[in-house]
């Protein structure tokens, strides 16, 4: 009897229960993680190509830059200037080299093969579900005070087990620390005490999600005006920017160590918006091939490479006749300085804005056709990365075709809920939490919109989550007071 009381007890006890809940995921998310690495980590082939079924694409990108920079500080150099040109992400490729010089592993069995080693990954991905569950407790404790003891059982339950999410936890890519942080973040917002070196942190782990991806570059700014509006006080706002301006100018002194230029925006920050927009657009425009305007493109980028006097290599090559097509982003591979790609790379971002300017609604209209497709939720993403060489081929697969209804349907009903909760939050005049949810929602949307990719929304199934709590919560609380 004394058993049964006490287990009752736990069970009536909402913060014990949802300790249990983060415990009980964390431990069976390491034994996923261990099966997922049992039968994944091993190469397979595609038309006779051998490759990793859990390393290649982006993954392979941040990790073997990362092998790459422990092979020099090996050598004797210093670790932040390590490493090759800073093309995307800073931050992933710095944690994978930590994690190789840490635990003296080697990703690949040598750099003349680059033939990837089996089982050398099982504690990076341990560490990648600590920090993420790590995350999910800081939250709890920030909101267990400020919320409905149901809402923040919800909030945590969801962001354990909600497989959009928590699919990256037992993959390569960058979103799983990224969620952590941002997770971090909306919970020392979140806290009741806003101290001065709260708000320090709430600016230096923003600064550090820019690291992580450059997206989050300008997100201060919202969370700025978020303070603006409901605290009014500037000392603390100006603590918040001191946070967030010690991380970025380490990282633009550390740049200028490396290219004699001060910067903190990565490369495919200003030139990617060209690549797989701009190209879109004005080819669609001209009536011509997206290979068409970057070849014409690459004309406009050789004149001016010569007009700077900007030395790269191969010339012979691109003047040769039977090389008929040299797209602009051949160029810049070619250029041999550092700090003359960055200039480049402002040209190239300067003749997007040209194009903007030109034809802005030809760009709001795709923008919109675009962002249509990137909200629908794809809790497959992982599943479809393993099993397939890439994304386009998933995609011409009926594997793809199999899932989008049910993608589709898990998809409103996510927002359905998520919806009521909003509606909750303004009749009840939850004015902060919705600014910031907001705020942060159009944010995270409004800078990815355009790509079409569905894995760039996923973050913001983050503030989504809380809105689902609240929906999922006063649906609970209809269904209790019909019934009494």
């Amino acid at each position: 009897m004394q058993n049964y009381l006490s287990l009752k007890k736990i069970f009536n006890n909402k913060f014990l229960f949802t300790k249990l809940i983060i415990f009980f995921i964390f431990f069976l998310s390491l034994f996923l993680n261990h099966k997922i690495l049992e039968k994944n980590d091993v190469y397979t082939s595609y038309n006779n190509i051998e490759y990793h079924k859990m390393i290649k694409a982006d993954p392979h990108r941040y990790l073997s830059h990362g092998a790459e920079i422990k092979k020099e500080v090996e050598e004797g150099n210093n670790f932040f200037l390590s490493g090759r040109e800073n093309y995307t992400k800073y931050l992933p490729p710095r944690i994978a080299a930590l994690y190789y010089i840490t635990f003296d592993r080697d990703l690949f069995n040598n750099f003349e093969e680059k033939k990837i080693n089996i089982g050398i990954h099982k504690e990076y991905l341990i560490i990648q579900i600590l920090l993420y569950f790590f995350s999910i407790f800081f939250l709890f404790n920030s909101v267990k005070n400020r919320f409905d003891n149901r809402v923040v059982s919800i909030l945590i339950c969801f962001l354990c087990i909600e497989p959009t999410i928590v699919q990256y936890n037992f993959s390569f890519w960058s979103e799983s620390i990224f969620f952590s942080i941002q997770i971090i973040i909306i919970s020392l917002i979140f806290k009741k005490n806003q101290s001065y070196k709260n708000l320090f942190f709430i600016g230096l782990f923003i600064a550090i999600l820019s690291l992580q991806r450059q997206i989050a570059f300008f997100y201060i700014i919202p969370i700025i005006l978020y303070y603006f509006i409901f605290i009014k006080k500037i000392d603390k706002i100006i603590f918040i920017i001191l946070g967030y301006l010690s991380i970025q100018l380490s990282l633009g002194y550390i740049n200028y160590l490396n290219t004699s230029k001060f910067h903190v925006i990565t490369a495919d920050s200003k030139i990617e918006i060209h690549r797989s927009f701009v190209s879109q657009v004005i080819s669609k425009i001209r009536g011509t091939t997206t290979r068409e305007f970057n070849y014409s493109e690459g004309i406009i980028v050789k004149d001016w490479l010569e007009k700077n006097n900007i030395e790269y290599t191969n010339k012979e090559k691109f003047l040769l006749k039977e090389f008929n097509f040299f797209d602009w982003m051949d160029y810049r591979r070619e250029i041999v300085f550092k700090d003359d790609k960055i200039s480049f790379d402002n040209f190239i971002r300067s003749r997007s804005y040209m194009y903007f300017s030109q034809y802005p609604f030809e760009f709001i209209k795709h923008y919109l056709d675009k962002s249509k497709h990137i909200v629908i939720l794809n809790p497959f993403h992982i599943y479809s990365d393993l099993n397939f060489v890439s994304g386009e081929i998933y995609y011409s697969t009926k594997s793809h075709e199999k899932y989008i209804n049910i993608r589709i349907l898990y998809t409103l009903l996510i927002y359905s809920i998520a919806l009521l909760g909003l509606i909750f939050l303004f009749k009840k005049k939850k004015n902060d939490t919705v600014i910031l949810l907001l705020f942060s929602l159009l944010y995270f949307f409004g800078l990815v919109g355009w790509s079409g990719n569905t894995r760039y929304f996923v973050p913001n199934l983050i503030y989504i989550s809380f809105l689902f709590s609240f929906g999922l919560n006063s649906i609970y609380q209809s269904l209790f007071r019909k019934k009494t």
